[in-house]
């Protein structure tokens, strides 16, 4: 997985990588596909044993793609509200919506992070914390089982993040030659 730029979705707050291959950011192509039906769908209809698990209560495959769609919506609205908010009270930025990916777990430099959509929710980001209210994107999943390790798709947020971790020790501040986000 090779990172080939970084986009800038609110200045000194919130970026996002694109991996070579991909026509979009990570960001930009996450909340395409939570608020593309036929993706959704797709998705739920490969993945319906994992909605009845106990935590989703047996939710219908179009019951989830409708809340997947309505709870992305909310989720990329509020994510570049507070990524703005942050820049001027430090208290309500990034940082109050990110924590580390496994919980209790603080990393002072490069944290892996992630942030859902709601208290309930199975839509997560995955990012590293470069600083306070300072996060760059490397990917996002919907996440229907209790450990990253039990999906394949799963296990590649895992890499994604691993990957941006590398590029940013490796570039230091050179990861700062933004590009535009619809690019």
């Amino acid at each position: 997985m090779k990172i080939n730029a970084i986009f800038e979705l609110v200045e000194d707050s919130l970026y996002s990588v694109k991996y070579e291959g991909d026509e979009f950011s990570e960001f930009v192509r996450i909340f395409d596909n939570w608020t593309n039906a036929s993706f959704l769908f797709d998705f739920f209809t490969n993945h319906s044993h994992d909605l009845y698990s106990p935590v989703w209560n047996g939710i219908s495959v179009t019951e989830a793609v409708i809340r997947t769609r309505n709870e992305a919506i909310a989720f990329e609205e509020k994510l570049l509200e507070v990524a703005q908010l942050g820049k001027m009270v430090l208290t309500d930025g990034l940082s109050s919506l990110f924590s580390p990916l496994v919980n209790g777990m603080f990393e002072p430099i490069l944290e892996k992070d992630k942030a859902k959509a709601n208290r309930r929710s199975w839509l997560r980001i995955y990012a590293i914390r470069i600083d306070v209210n300072l996060f760059l994107v490397s990917g996002g999943a919907i996440k229907l089982t209790r450990t990253m390790n039990e999906r394949e798709h799963l296990k590649i947020e895992l890499q994604k993040m691993d990957a941006t971790r590398k590029y940013v020790k490796a570039n230091g501040e050179g990861i700062y030659n933004y590009c535009d986000l619809k690019k």
